[in-house]
């Protein structure tokens, strides 16, 4: 990396340089290579003929030689070839390989086939000597190769030196052109640095040539003359604008100053009180008139270092502080409870942006009291509880009327059969005194005799329990639907408590049931629960409201049939959450409306029966006030499941800013 960014720096000049010594190097050292390897191969393949030649030659000689065994005629033989330079040893053998006779360099013995060595300055030649097809000898040829190297290596030096050469005229030839072109390059960028400078007016290039830098240099001069128009026209069209600029300036300023007035206007006439509050240190660097009025401090108390220890203490507000200390950035809005400095309490919402400015958290936006808006809420919530309460009020009334029907009917059975039985209790007293007093014991026993059969005593003995336990049973279910109506109607609450969610499905099916036991079979599959941290009152009313939607549902499909739907209630638990499923067999949600479900005031009923307030409220009280989920799933034809889905966990979102709608 670092030899590539210094090439990169070096001047043109001194690149073509090497680009030339480069190329012209390269292309000696290969074709010297190439030539001086073509020339040794071509030599070596020489000398191996000319092996082959002499080889041939001595087994004819050593034909007749070998056959009487004659090593004199041998010797004399190998004695004509030791003036030849390149044949350094020769020898005969016998066939186990035992010298016979030979001169110069040869192996003492001749081992067989490939364990004949051989090196580079060598070149071996092997052939038997034989009479009549019958093998005789085994010579052996060794040629140095020696004169063969000092010729390639002469061959080398003379290639090397041509290379030297051809390398050294181009050096010199790139130094010719390299200057010759970087001296006209140079003049077109010594005139682009003066371009550049600002001096336009006297450049111009007197590079004619028709090459690619007299294209430049050409397309240079046209540019420059064209700067120097566009210069001129820059100039005009300055002093031709410039004094509309100030005026339009002028006029922008003036229109954003009535912006920010008017800005000002309206955020310091609506309720909530603009702000931007300096926390790092302390001090609010601007406050709307509405809050300079709602806490009665001057506006350069507000401005002071400090000022939000004074008009916002943490000891009586540590909820606030506490958020304006999380805050790190981005946007933020949240609601906590505010104390004045005269102890009036409020709830307010705080809405904006938070950021760093040259190292101070700024936190910018407004502060809204929400008490009149939360009270209005609560009693919203109230009311809908009641229209829910009310709607059930006739079907809980006739609940209650049948049990406390039939207990009025076995009090007054039991009511006129204990005056049956006093008569009975009577006569057996008379009968006691007679047999105590020696009286007329036969007519006492007649009088018990007729006051039994008068009051009918074998009947009132026989149903006056079953009378009890039918008054008894009567009242546990009056009892159980009082109970339930008053878990139902559990009051709203400011924060969440633990509660026991199968309860609450069980009183909200009670105090439902006169919704659904004319239409619907009840299934109810309620599975181990651990409690929850919610608003029960308001969980009860989503849950009423789901049961209530499914009755309806099945109602339209079972109509006059006489035949009743099915209403499925589940719970169970999935890992941290709790599930609530409400099923009916109702005839579905068609798909045209379904992403509509949830919007407030839409309904598919009839004008009267339906406000379409329903789901709204249950979504808005799952997912808003509880962190939860709800959401269907639906056939039409085959009927709805809802799945309510609430955390355990103890996290409390009452204040989230959808709370307030709800």
């Amino acid at each position: 990396m670092i030899i590539a960014t210094r090439l990169r720096d070096l001047p043109l000049r001194v690149k073509l340089m090497l680009v030339f010594a480069f190329l012209s190097i390269t292309t000696t050292i290969v074709l010297t290579v190439t030539l001086t390897t073509m020339s040794g191969n071509r030599m070596h393949a020489e000398l191996r003929e000319r092996s082959d030649r002499i080889a041939r030659r001595l087994q004819l000689q050593l034909e007749p030689v070998m056959a009487s065994n004659d090593r004199l005629a041998a010797h004399t033989i190998f004695a004509s070839y030791s003036g030849d330079r390149e044949l350094d040893g020769i020898g005969v053998y016998a066939a186990d390989g035992a010298l016979i006779e030979g001169t110069g360099v040869r192996p003492e013995r001749l081992p067989n086939g490939a364990d004949i060595a051989t090196d580079a300055r060598h070149v071996i030649a092997v052939a038997d000597v034989k009479s009549r097809q019958v093998p005789l000898a085994r010579l052996y040829l060794s040629f140095s190769t020696r004169a063969n190297d000092a010729l390639q290596r002469h061959d080398v030096w003379i290639a090397s030196g041509l290379g030297a050469g051809v390398v050294l005229c181009a050096l010199i030839l790139a130094v010719q052109i390299s200057r010759r072109i970087t001296r006209r390059l140079v003049r077109i960028a010594e005139a682009a640095n003066r371009m550049a400078a600002g001096d336009v007016s006297q450049i111009s290039l007197d590079d004619f040539a028709k090459d690619e830098i007299g294209a430049v240099a050409h397309s240079f001069n046209a540019m420059v003359e064209e700067l120097n128009r566009l210069s001129k026209d820059r100039d005009q069209l300055e002093s031709t604008q410039r004094e509309r600029l100030e005026h339009l300036v002028l006029d922008r300023t003036r229109a954003l100053e009535q912006s920010l007035e008017m800005y000002r206007l309206m955020a310091e006439s609506t309720r909530a009180i603009p702000f931007i509050l300096d926390v790092t240190h302390n001090r609010f660097s601007y406050i709307g008139l509405q809050g300079i009025t709602a806490f009665g401090v001057p506006e350069s108390r507000w401005k002071e270092p400090g000022a939000l220890d004074m008009i916002i203490p943490r000891h009586s507000n540590h909820e606030v502080r506490l958020r304006f200390d999380e805050c790190e950035g981005g946007s933020f809005e949240f609601l906590t409870p505010l104390v004045h400095l005269d102890g009036r309490r409020t709830e307010v919402r705080w809405t904006g942006t938070c950021e760093w400015v040259e190292g101070a958290k700024v936190l910018r936006g407004l502060v809204l009291d929400i008490t009149e808006v939360r009270r209005r809420g609560l009693e919203h919530a109230a009311s809908q509880k009641l229209e829910s309460v009310g709607r059930l009020a006739a079907g809980v009334s006739h609940e209650i009327n049948t049990p406390v029907q039939f207990v009025t009917d076995n009090v007054q059975f039991m009511r006129t059969s204990m005056i049956d039985i006093a008569a009975v209790a009577l006569a057996y007293r008379g009968l006691q005194h007679a047999v105590q007093s020696a009286g007329d014991i036969v007519a006492a026993v007649q009088r018990t005799v007729d006051a039994e059969k008068a009051a009918d005593l074998d009947y009132i003995l026989e149903n006056a329990p079953l009378a009890i336990d039918s008054s008894i049973e009567g009242l546990g279910r009056i009892a159980t639907i009082v109970r339930s109506m008053k878990e139902f109607a559990h009051p709203d609450q400011a924060v969440k408590q633990s509660a026991d969610l199968n309860q609450a499905i069980r009183s909200t099916l009670v105090v439902a049931h006169n919704e659904y036991k004319y239409v619907a079979e009840i299934d109810t599959q309620l599975a181990d629960l651990p409690l929850v941290q919610c608003y029960l009152g308001e969980i009860n009313q989503v849950i009423l409201n789901l049961l209530v939607n499914a009755s309806h549902a099945i109602s339209d499909v079972v109509k006059d049939t006489g035949s009743l739907g099915k209403l499925t209630v589940r719970s169970r638990l999935d890992g941290e959450e709790v599930e609530i499923s409400i099923s009916d067999t109702g005839m579905g949600i068609p798909e045209a409306v379904r992403a509509r479900v949830f919007d407030p005031f839409f309904t598919t009923k009839e004008v009267g029966k339906g406000t379409g307030q329903g789901l709204a409220i249950a979504r808005s009280v799952i997912v808003n006030k509880h962190g939860g989920t709800l959401r269907f799933e639906t056939e039409c034809g085959k009927g709805t499941t809802f799945f309510i889905r609430l955390p355990v966990g103890t996290t409390d979102t009452a204040l989230l800013p959808d709370k307030i709608a709800a």
